[in-house]
Order: C-alpha cells, then sequence, then structure tokens
C-alpha cells in the first residue's frame, strides 16, 4: 500500500514555519521551533492511540481519520476489519448450518477440545450417553467413566467399540451403544455415538442359539461315533465298500465333534472378559513345544519349518490360550503351503514395546479382498476351500478372540502367489521380562 504523507507534511512544514517566524519577531526563534516539535510529536502520538484504539475495537462506523497517512491506515483497517466481520458471520452461519444438520442425524455427536471438554452436542448424544445441556465445557471423561470408553477418549483410536450405555439407568430401551472417535478441526474430535442395543441381542440371541444347538448336538454325536466304531470294528475285512462307507461316516462325525468343540470354545470366550492369568511364559518354550509337535507334520509335506528362538521374552498370559493360537496359525501354514515350502515362526518386539509372533509362509496366498473377512466365524476363502474341505472356518476365529482377551491384535498380510504372514501383537503391559 502507497502512503501519502504529503498531509502530515504539509501541516509539519507550515506549522514549524509560522512557529518559527513568530519566534524570530520575539528574538526566541530556536525555543519556538523546539516547543513546536514536542507538541506536534505529542499530537501525532495522541492521534496514533486514537487510530490504535478504534483498530482494536470491532466498530465499523466513526472512523476517526479521513485524510493524509492516518485517514489511509484507518481506511485499510476498515476494510480488513469488514473482511473480517464477513468471514465471521460466514463461519457463524456454516457452523449453525452443521449443528441443524448434526440436530436431525439419527445418531448421537459430540464435539469434544483437545482437553476432552465437551463444547457441543446434539440431543441424541444427551439421550444416549444420559448427558444434560448443562454438562457443556465439562471433562467427558469425567462424566462418563467406563474402561473401554475413556481408552478410546484417552487414545483417539478411530476404531469403534460398544459399550453398556450410561443411559441405560434412565433408558431402558438403549442397553448397548456403539462410539467412534474421529479428528475434526486443528485439534477438535468428534465422538459418534450410535445405538447397537438392537443388533447387539440379534448378536446374543444368535450366539446363545449356536451355544445351546452346539451342547445338544454333542450327545447324539457321541453316540453315532460310538455305532460307527463299532459296526467299523464288526465288518468283515472283505467287505470293501461297506467298510469304505463307514469310514466316510466316520469322517464327517469327527468333522461334526470338531466344529461343536469348537463353537463351544467360541462360546466361552465371548462370555469371559479380559484375560486376567498372572501366569509367565517363556516363549522359548511355547516354541519348542510347537516345534516338536509339528515338525514330523512339515516333514511329510518336504517343508522347511524353522523357529527364531533368538527373543526369549517371557509372557503374562495363558498358556494353553496362547498354544491354541499358534497351533491354529501352525497348521493353517502347513495345510496351505505347498510341497518343499517354507514356514518360519519368530517372536519379537517392536518400537512400541509391543509382541510380536509372527508365522510366515511361501504358500499360495490369500486375496486382498478376503483379508477383512478372515476371521469371521465359518468364512473360508472360496479359493482354498475348493481344494480343502476339512476345515470348520472357525480357528481364525477363536485365534481373533484370544488376542482379544490378552488384549492383542491379529494383524494379516498375504499376497496371492507369494505367501501369507499372521502377527499376533500383544501390548507391552503383557510383559513380564525379557530373556
Amino acid at each position: 500500500m502507497n502512503m501519502d504523507w504529503k498531509y502530515e507534511r504539509n501541516i509539519l512544514f507550515t506549522g514549524l514555519l509560522a512557529t518559527c517566524l513568530l519566534g524570530y519577531f520575539l528574538g526566541y526563534t530556536a525555543w519556538f521551533g523546539l516547543a513546536f516539535m514536542v507538541a506536534y510529536a505529542v499530537f501525532q502520538f495522541n492521534r496514533l492511540q486514537q487510530l490504535y484504539r478504534w483498530a482494536q475495537s470491532s466498530s465499523v462506523s466513526d472512523v476517526p481519520f479521513e485524510m493524509g497517512l492516518f485517514g489511509q491506515l484507518a481506511q485499510y483497517f476498515l476494510r480488513a476489519k469488514k473482511q473480517q466481520l464477513t468471514l465471521r458471520e460466514v463461519g457463524k452461519a456454516q457452523r449453525e448450518r452443521f449443528k441443524s444438520l448434526v440436530s436431525v442425524y439419527p445418531d448421537g455427536v459430540v464435539i469434544l477440545s483437545s482437553t476432552n471438554s465437551i463444547q457441543w452436542m446434539n440431543d441424541h448424544a444427551m439421550g444416549l450417553l444420559g448427558l444434560k445441556k448443562s454438562d457443556r465445557g465439562q471433562i467427558i471423561d469425567q462424566l462418563l467413566r467406563h474402561p473401554r470408553l475413556n481408552k478410546v477418549l484417552k487414545l483417539g483410536t478411530e476404531s469403534a467399540v460398544v459399550v453398556e450405555s450410561p443411559a441405560v439407568d434412565s433408558n431402558w430401551a438403549v442397553e448397548k451403544v456403539e462410539v467412534r472417535s474421529l479428528p475434526y478441526g486443528d485439534d477438535a474430535r468428534l465422538l459418534l455415538v450410535r445405538d447397537v442395543t438392537r443388533i447387539e441381542r440379534a448378536s446374543q440371541v444368535r450366539k446363545d442359539f449356536i451355544s445351546n444347538a452346539s451342547h445338544e448336538l454333542r450327545t447324539p454325536l457321541t453316540v453315532m461315533k460310538g455305532y460307527v466304531e463299532m459296526l467299523l470294528a464288526s465288518t468283515e475285512a472283505d467287505n470293501q465298500p461297506v467298510s469304505h462307507s463307514l469310514q466316510k461316516v466316520e469322517q464327517q462325525v469327527l468333522k461334526m465333534q470338531t466344529m461343536i468343540e469348537e463353537l463351544l470354545q467360541l462360546s466361552k470366550l465371548d462370555e469371559g472378559g479380559v484375560e486376567n492369568s498372572k501366569a509367565t511364559i517363556k516363549v522359548h518354550d511355547l516354541f519348542e513345544q510347537l516345534e516338536e509337535e509339528f515338525q514330523s507334520v512339515a516333514k511329510n509335506k518336504s517343508q522347511s519349518l524353522n523357529f527364531d528362538l533368538s527373543e526369549n521374552v517371557v509372557l503374562t498370559a495363558n498358556k494353553n490360550a496362547l498354544l491354541t493360537v499358534l497351533r491354529n496359525l501352525i497348521a493353517n501354514a502347513i495345510h496351505y503351503t505347498e510341497i518343499e515350502g517354507d514356514i518360519r515362526v519368530s517372536c519379537t518386539l517392536n518400537d512400541e514395546g509391543e509382541v510380536v509372533l509372527t508365522i510366515k509362509d511361501s504358500g499360495r496366498g490369500i486375496s486382498a479382498r478376503h483379508l477383512a473377512r478372515l476371521t469371521e466365524r465359518f468364512y473360508r476363502v472360496p479359493e482354498n476351500n475348493v481344494m480343502n474341505k476339512g476345515g470348520t472356518g472357525l480357528g481364525l476365529a477363536i485365534v481373533k478372540h484370544e488376542l482379544e482377551r490378552h488384549e492383542g491384535r491379529l494383524q494379516i498380510k498375504s499376497t496371492v502367489g507369494e505367501g501369507s504372514r499372521f502377527q499376533c501383537i500383544l501390548p507391552p503391559s503383557r510383559v513380564a521380562r525379557r530373556g
């Protein structure tokens, strides 16, 4: 911006000339000139203060100056204030529009600051979380005390968690809510709350049905297996057609028994909470036991099964649960890896101090579109299912549940034609010691 200072210059020169002439006639030219300069400086300083106070105010009227350098500065500040006011009005209108849209959103929405204080929430959020309008400005951690919910608020994870509704005492229709935390703006967060009571009830009905059906089928299958074994024992050796048919029946009965046992195991895992076992387990000992169990199976397929025992970590966990997890994964790796393939089992610590148990194979691999569903019950990859009809589709579901009970997670990476990598990641709190 080009500054026009001619107005101030003319005032300075005209005033100084008139004052000096007066001083000259009175015999005090220098003193009169100095007095004028001091008075002029005080005058301009007062004008500057007046301009500063006006610029700091929100008023866009009563512009203090219209001419000269100060007039130009005042016009510059006026334009800036009008632009700021326009932006503020636009921002306010957008916020009001956003709030209007969110108000009719069927799920609960809570806007949290960086300190987890409630900035705004819609009516649905208040109903689902048992909050009141007066709770705005309060820290949500202090209002809602639930371990899993507080973990989401603390870590800011985007994965959803299902918890018991804090409003269940006042609203029996809402038993379970799903909570998800998302980044919002520069340092705020958006908390999305959804009523999943009906979904959870349907899921519980399904689980109860599977559990009850499994219990009811257990006894008939045992009886059937006994009769098949008796018939096989009494069948003459030269009666091959009957013997072959009975063997097929026995195989299917054994498959059904395996499925029933796995379903019952999943039912127990669903009912159980976090594994609180204080027992310590050496990963080195686990690997030695598994190597003894699976080495002969791998050799039958001319496969190379290697266990990396370099990192000897001691874990706080349930030994049988970890054995179940690793047995499932190693058995899958052997089964889906071709003859003379390579399978490696290792234990490492990542940068976050988490324990990573890795089972890597050089098998046929799994297409990326199947990875997200691998841990679903009864889900089997169609391509593999054509070649393998012996599995139940429950192994990886058991693996996932056992890891979750140990506050861990399962990560799967696979490339078709190159192989798969399954990683069981346990939190640092599960590490008792190293070595």
